[in-house]
């Protein structure tokens, strides 16, 4: 299941034995267990689900279906006496069982609205359990029509079942250790196309008169079911072997589609020769449907996405579905062939998912795209453990399965990936991948079951590393100083630690380059205490010292390095991230050769783009008029992802010509995240020019909205009370849904007063689960204690999980008093440092340019020309 990350949406834990907790308070953020919250065990099994047998008729007009469900249910416990099943909101008409041969017999029942109990003699030792029902589902299955509002939504229904909604579609164990193969058959309006797991019965005169079934022979959990119903075009991209690989797409939506999804043929041989394991179903299908909730969901063998994931000509240029695409095919064998026990463990789903999106682009685009998309998977968890919560990845403690599904799921899992990787080496890494996915196909996997397949093929004892990557809250935050004195390189790693906690312990790689033109040789020392000195005898200095040069340490790491060094680094080291290290640890540096440097860097057209990113942020932190200049010397480059760099960096500048250039930019770009990063970048400039320009953007069209969601966040960074009632125009059912849902967010930040607040507390009832976790964190942001009634009442009659875990959380936060009063003295000191900054850098300007000029005072002048008031703030 994919979740929201990047520019796409990701897809919708603990042991007993762990003595961390999940609990752990972190600094900057809160606890991730929330009061009442209980450890989650799993239930009892005393009876089997082998197969089902599902008949749906779809009412569309009535947004409902009619359904028969027959469970073939084995006796597991020779004591059982009752069958319990999952079943939300049906309208029973009648429960029977059978023995077999066709003999029906009514059967009694107790259901209370969510489960569904049976009674089952004990001499019975397995039956077929008949259950006859209606409903009109609120979870699991969706009905999409289009209204007055939006003309334009197709017909559809579909089914998301994860993490366990498949109980509002039909009776069963809604558990991912429960298998079972299925038979559905499906009766839609005619003219419709119907797709579901497994092989297709195919009867063209009864698919007419849209009968569709579906036989899906291998077992597997409930919540991978899918049922997608409608109108779509068909791609067929042939086979891979004897694998049929389709997609569905929206009728008219043919070109996108082959442009979007032409490399899955090549990631599914890939896959299956790096797991070692064959593509483990029967076909392959990708299916695009409107207003999914979420990114992408792994059925077996039958993949649904959201209609984002399609990609016009203009969106091609530098956004690429591939991540979302292999995510969901990973799944495949990791999820789906191969099942986490209980959603404790899920990141045996969603970690390996996230970890092969940078297998394929390893493969697709190189080693250094790879370690570039490792890093921002890193800076994502890292946020999220920063300014939200740090748990265990392995964590039992949850009010609903839904709460985990997280950064410390996907990002974090996907990064302990990584280092195993590194640390057992490829081969072993991938012949241990195969060989747990050879022991448990088919079945129920625990995080030890990896560690023992791992350890089988190599060895090695890995209980430390999975103990402290995924058993134990936090991570390494981490600050090397780098120093050289009389012969002697003298590296210290200082761990910041809270109180009471134990240190990391981590291997510390360093590349030391000890002559110019020369290779670097690999230095690793164990760092297992709270602040550790290491000494490399050298007998000259070094050109350089990369720090963690594979990105092996997983947390923050904080380097102190010597500006020569550094310099050095950007310009000789051998690998992009070790020279990407260098222009980030240059960017508090404000100095004629840094600039220079840091230019040159951004101008090499042959360097890796995420360099020459790296350098443009760190010449926008400088926000000297020589790093303006390299800036916007670089504006037209030719690399869409390198000029967004750019564009997002001249924000940190209020010239005239800056915003001439960001107009210029928003306006006329070609790449639509390069205009986002121009509107965003507007705002910033906090200059009355931007105001029409911004206001000109929030009605352009363009992929996913992102051109109208960067003008509502740059209307925000800008603080123009104008922009508040464009910002309420936009929060309106029918504004395409995620610049509604950005128009919301810029709303809260520009505008904390009552007719707001009571804005939002209406918009806590829309339909779409994003927008209500955007409007629950948008109250956060207005700050006002009294929308917690609106909230508790929200809180109440909320079914989506995602939405009751921020509705918590906000009544928590809104129920710190100072809440308003502290996030506004914290907006005061943001500004009061960017103008410190800004003083800073004229400062510097005003001391190079009277350097020859003895007795001026210097910061006499300053303080002359840029007086600074007390409790001076943005406005608003």
């Amino acid at each position: 299941m994919s979740t929201e990350s990047r520019v796409h949406e990701r897809c919708a834990c603990g042991s007993s034995h762990s003595s961390y907790r999940a609990d752990y308070r972190a600094d900057g953020a809160s606890t991730f267990t929330l009061e009442g919250t209980r450890r989650v065990y799993e239930r009892s099994r005393p009876f089997r689900i082998d197969h089902i047998a599902l008949e749906l008729e779809l009412d569309v007009a009535e947004r409902r279906f009619a359904a028969t469900a027959e469970l073939t249910i084995v006796r597991v416990d020779a004591e059982a006496t009752e069958v319990s099943l999952d079943g939300v909101g049906f309208d029973i008409a009648r429960v029977e069982l059978s023995r077999g041969r066709g003999k029906w017999r009514a059967a009694s029942f107790v259901y209370d609205g969510e489960v569904l109990t049976v009674p089952f003699a004990r001499t019975e030792r397995r039956g077929v359990l008949r259950v006859r029902y209606t409903t009109k589902p609120r979870r699991g299955m969706y009905f999409l029509a289009p209204d007055e509002a939006v003309p334009e939504r197709p017909l559809q229904v579909w089914t998301q079942c994860q993490d366990e909604d498949a109980r509002h579609v039909f009776p069963c164990h809604d558990k991912p250790h429960v298998r079972q193969t299925m038979d559905v058959q499906v009766k839609a309006p005619p003219g419709w196309f119907v797709l579901s797991n497994g092989e297709r019965a195919h009867n063209p005169r009864q698919e007419r008169a849209g009968h569709y079934r579906y036989r899906m022979a291998e077992p597997m959990p409930s919540y991978l079911f899918t049922m997608v119903a409608g109108s779509f075009a068909v791609i067929d991209a042939g086979k891979v072997g004897e694998l049929p690989v389709t997609y569905y797409v929206p009728t008219g939506k043919e070109e996108e589609g082959q442009r979007t999804f032409a490399r899955t043929p090549e990631m599914i041989r890939l896959f299956a020769e790096r797991t070692g394991v064959a593509f483990p179903w029967s076909k392959y299908a990708q299916i695009v449907v409107s207003d999914f909730i979420f990114g992408g969901m792994e059925n077996t063998g039958a993949t649904t996405m959201y209609e984002h994931v399609l990609l016009d000509e203009r969106a091609a240029l530098d956004i690429s579905s591939d991540d979302l695409i292999a995510h969901e095919l990973a799944h495949q064998w990791f999820g789906d062939l191969v099942t986490c026990r209980d959603w404790s463990h899920a990141w045996l789903n969603e970690g390996f998912a996230t970890y092969f999106e940078h297998v394929w682009r390893e493969h697709a685009l190189g080693r250094d795209e790879y370690e570039e998309s490792l890093r921002a998977d890193l800076g994502a968890y890292l946020s999220e453990a920063g300014s939200r919560y740090r748990r265990p990845v392995v964590c039992q403690d949850y009010d609903a399965p839904i709460d985990i599904f997280d950064r410390h799921l996907y990002e974090k899992g996907a990064l302990t990936l990584h280092g195993l990787r590194l640390e057992l080496g490829d081969d072993a890494f991938f012949e241990g991948l195969k060989l747990y996915l050879s022991r448990h196909r088919g079945g129920e996997v625990e995080t030890r079951d990896l560690m023992r397949a791992l350890e089988h093929k190599t060895g090695k004892s890995l209980e430390r590393r999975f103990d402290e990557a995924l058993h134990r809250a936090g991570h390494p935050r981490v600050e090397v100083t780098v120093e050289y004195h009389g012969g002697m390189l003298a590296v210290t790693a200082k761990q910041s630690l809270d109180a009471g906690e134990a240190p990391f312990t981590f291997a510390l790689e360093l590349d030391v380059c000890e002559a110019e033109k020369t290779r670097p040789r690999r230095e690793v020392r164990l760092v297992d205490e709270a602040v550790k000195t290491f000494a490399l005898p050298l007998p000259e200095r070094p050109r350089y010292v990369v720090v963690d040069p594979r990105l092996f340490i997983l947390g923050s790491v904080r380097t102190k390095l010597p500006a020569d060094l550094a310099k050095n680094q950007l310009k000789e080291a051998p690998t992009a991230r070790g020279r990407l290290l260098a222009a980030q640890a240059l960017e508090k540096r404000d100095d004629a050769g840094t600039v220079r440097a840091l230019g040159d860097a951004l101008d090499d057209a042959r360097e890796f783009w995420g360099v020459r990113s790296a350098a443009a942020s760190a010449l926008g932190q400088i926000r000297s008029d020589d790093a303006r200049e390299r800036l916007a010397a670089a504006a037209s480059a030719k690399h869409p992802k390198v000029r967004r760099a750019v564009i997002a960096a001249l924000g940190n500048f209020k010239a005239t010509s800056v915003v001439v250039l960001l107009e210029k930019a928003a306006r006329n770009d070609r790449s639509y995240l390069v205009q986002a990063a121009a509107c965003r970048a507007l705002g910033a400039t906090k200059q009355e020019a931007a105001f029409a320009v911004l206001r000109d953007m929030l009605d352009v069209p363009s992929w996913a909205s992102s051109v109208m969601a960067a003008a509502a966040g740059g209307l925000a960074r800008l603080r123009d009370e104008r922009g508040v009632e464009l910002l309420r125009e936009r929060t309106r059912y029918g504004v395409p849904t995620r610049g509604r849902r950005a128009a919301i967010s810029a709303l809260a930040e520009l505008d904390q007063g009552r007719a707001t607040r009571e804005l939002l507390e209406e918009l806590l009832h829309d339909h779409d689960p994003y927008l209500r976790v955007d409007v629950v964190e948008a109250l956060v942001a207005v700050g006002d204690v009294k929308a917690r009634p609106a909230l508790e009442a929200r809180l109440a009659c909320e079914l989506d999980g995602r939405v009751r875990r921020r509705v918590r959380e906000a009544l928590r936060e809104l129920g710190q008093k100072g809440t308003k009063e502290t996030r506004r003295l914290r907006d005061e000191v943001l500004e009061l440092k960017r103008e410190q900054a800004e003083l800073k850098a004229r400062l510097t300007r005003l001391e190079a340019r009277h350097q020859d000029k003895p007795g001026k005072d210097v910061r006499k002048s300053v303080h002359k020309s840029v007086p600074v008031k007390a409790g001076a703030r943005a406005k608003g």
